[in-house]
């Protein structure tokens, strides 16, 4: 992991001053502002309108437990997090954060199925940053081996991508990426959609390529094993805010909680001071300081820039901040559902329940937290929804209940009862006395849609704002997709533009997050490329041998075979753009000393690629992909004679054609030219 010193040493120490600073909400990224500011003698003042600190990263406390907003994964590469987590707030990571490799997956209990004998089958999700997960991933049997194979190939493929030839190129989906591959079939991009929609909220059509490219790129962990994220052991406030609170009062700055801004307006003609309209309880009230730091949601954001008497506010000063109204946010309903008793077969880590209405999840955190010791007694389950607005209701025992039930359904074991609080059944086991719900729909998660980039602000406006800073998530950083990561960079930044513009000069790190360099993301891309397409046709042949089975002859022979005959010109294309994306990145970043190591091993590569590509073997004539091809040909005309043997007279598409039912053989031509439908495990429950 990436560290760097939490406060860099300058040729003298930093002066005290009398700059009076306001930071305005107080979620992770208004906290890590004020800590630097604070450290550096700055007289901060934290403003923030709930009574708890953390944000999205907040618990609140009800009927004796902590019970956080949602639970929190925390990525390895998160350098400038654990730089705070470690070195400022003195947490170890082995003690207080647990490893987790991959999630699970869970679909509907089978309806023919004996609750009473038959255990649900979780099936296992790593991480695809080492070649043991994805030997595992290959068997888990989430998907077919090939399709499985190109669900990673695909991360690594958009991670080698630049998204830097026009602004409009950059406005690209993720699920437009890879509808543009060549190797991408329908179930890879289905298993996205469900891991960006239970993570993000977002599903693939909405989410930014170039976002989720810059989160990815940093996952992908040759040649080591990678986790999937870390989980905190207890609740966030007990475990880190809390601490991060008592640090924050160490250092002397001070903290004012259920106190909401309303304005924010610059008070006079000169810039130096910023007026804030505050509110506590019935009483509204000014008070004017020398620099404010705004690190409040978007939505509020989007009010408060426009908030105040016409000349005085922010957004007349940065017009184009009034599009921040265009930023799009998602709440995430969640319920804390303490049992009665220790429930059977449940994992320790996160699962998601494939084709569930709302897109659920669970985690067992009486598994995973050292305390309450009364927790330990029986299973504490967080289900949260990614999509609210597929629950029918927004009362909240409502759905709560729905969620519940919808839960009984792919694990038996749990007995809701008829309507949330029903304690009439005596085989309900589930303690609704202790269960609780989050109905508070303040806590929304930021959406990387793809034209966020277009709206999102910048942390400082030198010009316009000189007094005025930005700091949260969606604001322009170098982790762009919705993470924590992504909020403490933003403080950071915030922090950094702040101190520069008061002492002329700044001391506060940014650690970079490790990734590896576009030319070996690249090569890696490329030695992989036949095995990509390779997968592209074993995964061809799967659907039409499936797809025969069910008798669907001109569906199953020709879409197949349409497919396969296009695999050759898409491997070249691709390979050919691969050649040139690495040529191009290794020749053009020559150091003055020469070659580096790294350019001469992409140099190699380009080589060996070019005999590859153009020297058959003597024995066997055509190149990988046309004996690919012709084998897959033979297997199908195989098929269909086998089929010929069975059925008197089947309806060859030749056949089919002839006799006018165009319909089928029209569809099944454009179906092999696009991306195959697959068997949609993972998409989207359509109606009849």
């Amino acid at each position: 992991m990436n560290t760097v010193d939490s406060q860099p040493k300058l040729d003298t120490a930093p002066r005290p001053n009398d700059t009076q600073v306001a930071v305005v909400g107080g979620g992770i990224a208004g906290l890590t502002c004020a800590l630097r500011l604070a450290q550096r003698n700055y007289k901060v003042t934290l403003y923030e309108r709930s009574h708890v600190l953390g944000g999205n990263l907040s618990s609140q406390e009800v009927k004796g437990y902590y019970y956080d907003v949602y639970p929190h994964l925390f990525c390895d590469w998160y350098a400038n997090f654990w730089d705070i987590v470690e070195k400022d707030l003195n947490i170890q990571q082995s003690d207080t954060f647990q490893t987790r490799m991959g999630v699970k997956v869970l679909h509907r209990y089978p309806a023919t199925a004996d609750p009473r004998t038959t255990d649900p089958i979780y099936q296992d999700l790593k991480n695809p940053s080492s070649l043991q997960a994805i030997c595992e991933d290959l068997k888990s049997g989430v998907l077919s081996p090939p399709d499985m194979f190109l669900v990673g190939f695909t991360l690594l493929d958009l991670a080698s991508q630049s998204f830097k030839h026009s602004e409009a190129l950059e406005r690209q989906t993720v699920n437009g990426f890879m509808y543009s591959r060549g190797y991408a079939t329908e179930d890879c991009v289905d298993l996205h959609d469900m891991i960006l929609m239970e993570i993000w909220s977002i599903h693939g059509s909405d989410t930014s390529a170039d976002a989720y490219r810059d989160f990815v790129k940093h996952c992908l962990g040759f040649p080591y094993a990678r986790p999937f994220a870390l989980l905190l052991r207890g609740s966030l406030q007990e475990k880190l805010i809390g601490p991060w609170r008592d640090q924050l009062e160490k250092v002397g700055c001070g903290i004012e909680l259920g106190i909401e801004i309303t304005k924010v307006e610059l008070a006079d003609a000169a810039d130096k001071k910023v007026r804030l309209t505050l509110h506590k309880v019935a009483e509204n009230y000014t008070k004017e300081f020398d620099k404010v730091v705004m690190a409040v949601p978007a939505p509020k954001l989007a009010d408060l820039v426009m908030a105040g008497t016409l000349g005085t506010r922010i957004v007349d000063r940065v017009p184009e901040l009034s599009q921040l109204r265009q930023l799009r946010t998602a709440r995430i309903p969640v319920v804390n559902l303490h049992f009665k008793e220790r429930l059977p077969n449940i994992p320790s880590e996160h699962v998601g329940l494939v084709k569930s209405n709302g897109y659920l999840t669970f985690l067992d955190i009486s598994q995973l937290w050292t305390g309450p010791d009364n927790m330990k007694d029986h299973t504490v389950l967080v289900l949260a929804a990614s999509d609210a607005n597929a629950l029918a209701s927004n009362e909240g025992e409502q759905w709560a209940y729905m969620m519940i039930k919808e839960l009984a359904d792919y694990l038996p074991v749990v007995k809701p009862g008829k309507h949330w609080g029903d304690t009439a059944n005596s085989n309900i086991n589930i303690d609704y006395d202790k269960s609780w719900y989050q109905a508070d729909y303040s806590r929304q998660l930021f959406l990387n849609d793809v034209d966020s980039d277009r709206y999102q602000p910048k942390a400082r406006y030198p010009k316009q704002l000189p007094n005025v800073f930005f700091a949260g998530d969606f604001c322009k950083n170098r982790v762009k997709m919705s993470t924590v990561e992504g909020a403490v960079v933003s403080g950071l930044k915030a922090a950094r533009a702040l101190q520069k513009t008061v002492e002329g000069k700044h001391n506060i790190a940014i650690a970079p997050q490790p990734e590896h360099s576009r030319a070996e993301l690249l090569a890696m891309r490329l030695a992989l490329l036949p095995v990509a397409y390779g997968a592209t046709a074993w995964s061809t042949i799967n659907f039409g041998l499936n797809t025969l089975a069910n008798g669907h002859v001109t569906k199953g022979l020709l879409t197949p075979a349409v497919a396969l005959s296009l695999i050759p010109f898409r491997y070249a294309t691709h390979w050919w753009g691969t050649v040139g994306a690495l040529g191009i990145e290794a020749f053009s970043r020559r150091e003055r000393s020469g070659p580096t190591v790294l350019q001469l091993g992409a140099r190699g590569l380009l080589a060996a690629g070019n005999y590859l590509i153009n020297v058959p073997k003597k024995d066997q004539a055509g190149t990988l992909s046309q004996r690919l091809v012709s084998a897959a040909g033979g297997l199908l005309k195989a098929v269909e004679d086998e089929l010929n043997k069975v059925q008197p007279s089947p309806q060859s598409a030749t056949k089919m054609a002839a006799r006018g039912d165009l319909a089928a053989f029209h569809s099944a031509v454009e179906e092999g030219g696009g991306i195959l439908p697959g068997f949609k495990r993972f998409g989207p429950s359509l109606p009849e």
